[in-house]
């Protein structure tokens, strides 16, 4: 099955090992890819965000 949402490709570069480590252990916890857990708690970041009325757009 093929997800047809846009997507775009991140890569984080120089990453604190500690910091790396760390969120390698956070997903493991949560039994989640790192992927999966890095974009949930990003997607919960700009939720938050949002909730106190912050506009989050790119000019077109």
């Amino acid at each position: 099955m093929t997800d047809n949402r846009k997507t775009r490709d991140f890569l984080l570069r120089d990453l604190p090992t500690d910091l790396a480590d760390k969120l390698k252990v956070a997903a493991s916890l949560h039994h989640a890819p790192m992927k999966a857990y890095i974009q949930g708690v990003l997607e919960g970041h700009v939720r938050e965000l949002e909730k106190k009325g912050i506009t989050l757009s790119l000019p077109k």
